[in-house]
């Protein structure tokens, strides 16, 4: 049988590492994604920025080049009631209470200046189509209207003022625009990311669980190399103590053949290990093709109970059937015996000094239901899960003493499963362990040809 290297430390050591730079690699690409990103938006707010500053700054020349033809109009002398105002006013007033140089912006294009003058104030109102060319902005810059009158969404906190009560700010669309880019980056880095460590948690827990597997593997093998060395050396040992003893003519007529029957069992023992193994080997890794066909499993169980029955009784306990005749199904009756008989000896070998094995056969359900329990002490629950496993054994072999090799439950299920079958502990406990097996296709009927 081959098997693969084990995992070591320099493996260990070597998946570790790759872990570790794996993980690293994902956390400098989360850092790195989230200052750009964060440096994206930063550039993105200081173009904004700029244009809003050069907006602001042609939106005050053009209104300082009014304010400069009002007051050289005021200076040369120019009778408010009687002439024109400059351009690009439409009319002006004087105003006799003292006031502070101010530029006033109402909807929809009404734009006017307050200036003071030696003998009070000068209004001017700026026609509304030259109020529309003087206050007209880049797109994607807007004017900070007076509380109340501009309805856009606030933009970022940037304001640049261009005359008194007059600002320029980047318009809300655009900001919208670059926040949702920004957002939509952090989204797509935080899913990234969390998929990404998700499966680096999936491949150190399969790590972990390999690593668990290899090492209850390793035990397994051992275990089956100490049981097969046992399961060797000692029908060996005794069949050469019984030879040499024969040989030797130390014993009697009687005594002789006594010798030789416990040297022909032990010849017989030997010959079952290497039957169990050749049937791993044809059965254990779904290698072998079933030749099936219609058969008895009535008969097949009733046989097989019959041939552990001097075993039993001659351990002065007793095996009792409850075999609903007529049992028929497409089987291979060689593999499937094996599984049987793989049943009852494990029932025999752990139903304590004096076994009680209780068999039974039915259909139910069109399908056959076979269930072997013995009188032992039960199955731990934590040993539970893994009985069928190839070469595992309850315990250790070092304290074991019970005959095997940990290959007959693992035998059983893969002979089942191969019949298309299920296999489970039915339930197991002070009282004894049932085991259960399901076969599909039954029916009662007279066996096929």
């Amino acid at each position: 049988m081959t098997r693969a290297r084990p995992v070591t430390l320099k493996h260990l050591a070597v998946t570790v590492l790759v872990v570790v730079l794996v993980n690293a690699q994902l956390t400098w690409w989360i850092v790195f994604v989230l200052r750009e990103n964060r440096m994206r938006l930063g550039l993105e707010r200081g173009r904004m920025v700029a244009a809003t500053e050069l907006e602001a700054e042609r939106l005050a020349h053009r209104l300082e080049q009014a304010e400069l033809a009002l007051a050289a109009a005021l200076t040369d002398g120019a009778r408010i009631e009687a002439e024109p105002p400059p351009e690009p006013f439409s009319s002006w007033s004087r105003q006799d209470q003292p006031c502070a140089r101010l530029w006033s912006v109402r909807p929809p294009a009404e734009l006017s200046l307050r200036l003071p003058a030696e003998a009070g104030c000068v209004a001017a109102v700026v026609a509304a189509g030259t109020a529309e060319r003087m206050l007209a902005v880049a797109p994607g810059v807007e004017l900070v209207m007076p509380a109340g009158v501009s309805a856009a969404a606030a933009p970022p906190s940037i304001a640049v003022e261009a005359a008194p009560s007059i600002a320029v700010r980047p318009a809300a669309a655009p900001w919208s625009v670059a926040l949702r880019g920004y957002r939509h980056r952090i989204l797509m880095m935080v899913s990234e990311g969390t998929f990404f460590a998700i499966l680096l948690l999936v491949l150190v827990a399969l790590l972990w669980r390999t690593l668990r597997r290899e090492a209850e593997l390793e035990r397994q093998h051992r275990n089956f190399l100490s049981a097969i060395t046992h399961e060797l050396k000692s029908p060996l040992a005794s069949m050469r103590l019984a030879l040499e003893t024969v040989l030797s003519g130390r014993a009697d007529e009687i005594s002789g053949r006594r010798f030789l029957n416990n040297a022909l069992q032990d010849a017989e023992r030997l010959q079952d290990l290497v039957q169990k193994v050749l049937e791993t080997t044809r059965y254990g890794h779904g290698a072998h093709t079933l030749r099936q066909r219609e058969a008895s499993l009535s008969q097949l169980v009733a046989r097989a109970a019959d041939a552990v029955r001097v075993r039993v009784e001659s351990a002065g306990g007793e095996i009792t059937s409850e075999i609903e005749p007529l049992v028929c199904a497409v089987i291979d009756e060689e593999a499937l015996a094996i599984a049987v008989s793989n049943l009852l000896e494990n029932a025999v070998k752990y139903g304590g000094r004096k076994p009680r094995v209780r068999v039974r056969l039915a259909a139910e359900h069109g399908r056959a239901v076979l269930e072997v329990s013995d009188t032992g002490d039960g199955i731990p629950a934590e040993e539970a899960p893994f009985v069928f496993d190839m070469f595992y054994r309850a315990g250790d072999e070092l304290s074991r003493t019970s005959q095997g090799t940990g290959l007959g439950l693992y035998l059983v299920r893969q002979i089942v499963h191969a019949h298309r079958g299920t296999v489970r502990i039915a339930s197991t406990g002070p009282e004894g362990t049932t085991f259960r097996v399901e076969l599909p296709g039954a029916e009662l009927k007279e066996s096929g040809p």
